[in-house]
């Protein structure tokens, strides 16, 4: 197999207009859809692809992915790096003027690439762009697309059970163009200029809050972050969910580690504890609940692996 095949899309030695880079596992399906979409209705600018695949081992997405795209770089890891690393391992590639992050799980249903591109044209103080997420559902309802950044000590007291749930306010305006703190990395649009400036993902992120982190670095330098209503595209969502060992323990620790990194070592420690007594009450909930008929010793054995694994620290790869 050809490690890497260049694409019909855009001669090799000029520049283009947009570099896209997906990181697939075990989901040919699912990248292929993604794949034919971008084909079908990306238009009006030139483009390249980039499929880093991390070490599948659940199908043949190694042997069909080139051959059903033969316009694609493709790009074989013999083992799973992880999400920054394999997508750093695309934009290191890229030729674009911009680059965009795209998730191997996502479906184009209009020009939403080229509208982008023409947009950041028109915006050059705007160092990061968002679009419209939606649902895969027969609403086409709205998905979250952006964020604020994280309040550590916030999240500390609500973990405690001092301040509700985190995430209850309203709903924010996803029709309204507006400057945000971060935009999800499932469609994560990096003007050249800006992605020299802050750098490539960090890679201590195996997977999650690394799109939390490029954005903060951006704001830090004086870039724009901007989420822009004028495009969309559907967002599936957990297609590599199946084959993660604990998605949810992986969450938590990249949070920590994002928190460590970019707040303070104390809100880490707060964050630490607080999530220490959150884990250890869940286990022990479905262990009383075991013990009366009503939940499985498996479910105990889950929740108490992953109060394991985040007490002693694990790396986030521990789940994926």
């Amino acid at each position: 197999m050809t490690p890497d095949l260049v694409p019909a899309m855009a001669p090799s030695s000029q520049t283009v207009d947009l570099s896209i880079v997906l990181v697939t596992w075990n989901a040919l399906q699912v990248t292929s859809e993604a794949l034919a979409s971008i084909e079908k209705y990306a238009a009006g600018i030139s483009y390249e692809v980039f499929v880093v695949d991390n070490g599948t081992t659940k199908d043949r997405t190694t042997d069909e992915l080139p051959a059903r795209f033969p316009w694609v770089h493709f790009i074989a890891n013999p083992d799973n790096r992880g999400f920054s690393k394999a997508n750093n391992q695309g934009i290191r590639r890229a030729r674009g003027r911009y680059i965009v992050l795209l998730n191997n799980d996502t479906i184009q249903i209009e020009n939403a690439l080229g509208k982008a591109v023409e947009y950041m044209d028109q915006h050059p103080d705007v160092g990061a762009l968002g679009i419209t997420h939606l649902n895969n559902d027969a609403k086409r309802s709205y998905q979250p697309s952006f964020f604020e950044f994280p309040k550590p000590w916030l999240e500390v007291q609500s973990l405690l059970g001092v301040l509700p749930q985190q995430g209850a306010n309203a709903a924010p305006d996803y029709t309204r163009e507006q400057d945000v703190d971060w935009i999800v990395g499932s469609f994560l649009l990096m003007r050249r200029a800006c992605y020299e400036e802050v750098g490539e993902l960090d890679e201590r992120f195996f997977i999650f809050d690394e799109d939390v982190d490029w954005c903060f670095r951006a704001r830090r330098a004086g870039w724009t972050v901007r989420y822009w209503p004028g495009a969309q595209m559907v967002h599936v969502g957990s297609a590599a969910r199946p084959f993660m060992k604990d998605k949810t323990f992986v969450h938590f620790r990249s949070h920590l580690s994002y928190i460590k990194k970019n707040e303070s070592r104390s809100a880490a420690v707060a964050y630490y504890g607080a999530m220490a007594v959150r884990l250890s009450m869940a286990t022990a909930k479905q262990a009383a609940l075991a013990l009366v008929g009503r939940a499985e010793l498996e479910e105990v054995r889950e929740r108490y692996n992953r109060e394991r694994q985040f007490l002693l620290l694990r790396s986030g790869r521990s789940g994926g």
